[in-house]
């Protein structure tokens, strides 16, 4: 298991199709590329392979890539509240959770401390991976395994709900998007883009969405309880013991599962996950990674040595003790969640066995939702809060929040 970074970091960073899980990942990273300040940038050069250069949106969709192969990272894809059941209610944990120790937002603390820790690419790749999920609000919805199993029509095609969200709505917008094809006056954006088919998507949602409609927003977005984020967990209790010859089992016939086309073996992982045992080295600082357990520990340590918390580095030296943990997944996607009740699922929808398939390609659908421009503002929450957190957990003190210098 101590060989896995180096196994992982092996893995190619091969093109994926178009989705949420590949177009829509490297959409999130390049906004936050965007808006990385200058010096983190450069240290991404030393973390980041070479393939990458220097360049968030190449590792964007990896995470999906490995996911049949690693499949203990598969729960650290999105989080499943109990009682949840949009769009006549929403819980977000409220009633616990069905996995409260390896989740999208476990995940997404864990490999930020990783980050924070200097321990290499790979962390780094799992949280811009991560912090994309949680903004894909079917990604925190407990109902039909995050509406994989709740079937609609898209532009006439039956389709999940899960698969209209991850690719159906934003290729349709990629696809139709008719103007920004020409680089803008801004060395700031167009030196991120990387000569994709989105890149005109990218400039719209920067130049019209972030420097103007949602200017206002964007503290709200970014900010986080200067008490902590509240941790999601119902229980501290201990990981269960490993039971040694059913994890081999699981072990052998998750390697031959591996083989199998991705959607079908992701779907049977996805039903038979490993016991934590097997993904114990993504998650052994899981269950003290609370800020208010990291709070305690940075005040323990100065009581010890006698000295005020403010003077305090953390083990790479490279912000104060004092400041706040740089993500607070919680509160990010508590607002989102309710996304599934207010947007996302179709009032009109029962489940039932018989029920007619519901086009959702319609302006009483789809056209609500672009008037609202709801997937562009989930796409430039995710890019800033990315930013935010790479800048904060990469670069030093001064490298606080995002970095806005479109001039330049």
């Amino acid at each position: 298991m101590h060989l896995l970074p180096t196994l992982l970091a092996l893995v190619p960073l091969l093109p994926s199709a178009l989705a949420w899980g590949a177009a829509g990942h490297e959409i999130v990273a390049t906004i936050a590329q965007i808006h990385l300040h200058p010096d983190v940038k450069e240290k991404l050069c030393t973390i980041l392979p070479a393939q990458a250069r220097c360049h968030l949106a190449p590792v964007a969709a990896w995470a999906d890539q490995v996911r049949t192969r690693y499949p203990g990272t598969g729960p650290m894809h999105y989080i499943n509240a109990n009682e949840d059941h949009p769009p006549e209610k929403c819980s977000f944990g409220e009633h616990g959770w069905t996995d409260e120790d390896v989740n999208v937002l476990t995940a997404i603390m864990n490999m930020t401390q990783q980050v924070m820790d200097g321990r290499g690419d790979i962390p780094l790749r799992f949280l811009t991976h991560f912090v994309g999920d949680m903004h894909q609000p079917l990604h925190l919805c407990g109902r039909d395994k995050g509406g994989n199993g709740a079937m609609f029509l898209w532009e006439g095609h039956h389709r999940n709900l899960h698969s209209v969200w991850d690719s159906g709505i934003l290729t349709k917008k990629i696809r139709e998007l008719g103007n920004y094809t020409t680089p803008l006056p801004s060395k700031q954006i167009e030196s991120s883009l990387l000569g994709a088919i989105f890149d005109p998507y990218v400039r719209w949602i920067v130049w019209e969405g972030i420097r103007e409609w949602w200017t206002p927003d964007l503290p709200s977005w970014l900010s986080c309880p200067a008490d902590g984020d509240p941790y999601p967990h119902s229980s501290n209790s201990a990981i269960p013991p490993s039971h040694p010859l059913l994890n081999q089992i699981k072990a052998y016939t998750h390697a031959a599962l591996s083989h199998l086309p991705d959607s079908l073996a992701g779907y049977i992982h996805d039903t038979f996950p490993f016991p934590l045992a097997q993904v114990q080295h993504f998650n052994e600082k899981m269950l003290s990674l609370t800020p208010e357990g990291i709070t305690r520990a940075r005040q323990h340590m100065a009581e010890e040595l006698g000295i005020d918390v403010l003077e305090i580095n953390d083990p790479a030296g490279k912000r104060l003790a004092s400041e706040q943990f740089p993500a607070c997944p919680y509160t990010w996607a508590k607002n989102m969640h309710q996304l599934n009740c207010d947007v996302v699922w179709p009032k009109e929808y029962t489940g039932e066995h018989g029920q007619p398939l519901i086009e959702l390609d319609t302006d009483q659908y789809i056209g609500k939702i672009n008037r609202d421009k709801t997937v562009e503002r989930l796409m430039a929450m995710a890019g800033l809060r990315l930013a935010k957190v790479v800048n904060e957990a990469v670069g030093g003190p001064g490298a606080a929040g995002v970095y806005l210098g479109y001039a330049q």
